[in-house]
């Protein structure tokens, strides 16, 4: 279950500090795609903040279980609210946008099983 935990957790880890960079630089498709759904600079910056801190309690979590279990949830409940803002848009009954919209999903996945690895570590 050790080696499960580490695997999810890095993979989880790094994937949320990598798609909260250009959030929170303001540059690339993640940017344009929800300044043109409305948001402004400062939630898209937000949002990267929520990912980055979300990525680093997971790796920190490793080594303190608690954390990592917070962090976990922290990130699934911020994935799943972005998972609802797709859907609300229609981005995944559009073949243009579906792209865009399924990164949530897989990585609410690999929270889930992050977290079951958590909970079993711990």
């Amino acid at each position: 279950m050790e080696v499960f935990l580490i695997v999810c957790g890095v993979l989880l880890a790094v994937s949320a500090v990598a798609v909260s960079i250009p959030k929170l630089r303001l540059k690339g498709t993640a940017w344009t795609g929800l300044e043109a759904r409305g948001l402004s600079g400062q939630q898209v910056r937000l949002i990267g903040v929520a990912e980055l801190a979300g990525g680093i309690g997971v790796l920190v979590g490793l080594y303190w279980t608690p954390l990592g279990v917070v962090a976990t949830v922290a990130l699934l409940i911020l994935l799943l609210c972005a998972i609802a803002f797709h859907a609300r848009h229609g981005d995944y009954g559009n073949p243009d946008t579906r792209a865009v919209a399924m990164p949530p999903v897989y990585l609410a996945v690999l929270a889930v099983l992050a977290s079951i690895g958590f909970v079993f570590a711990g």
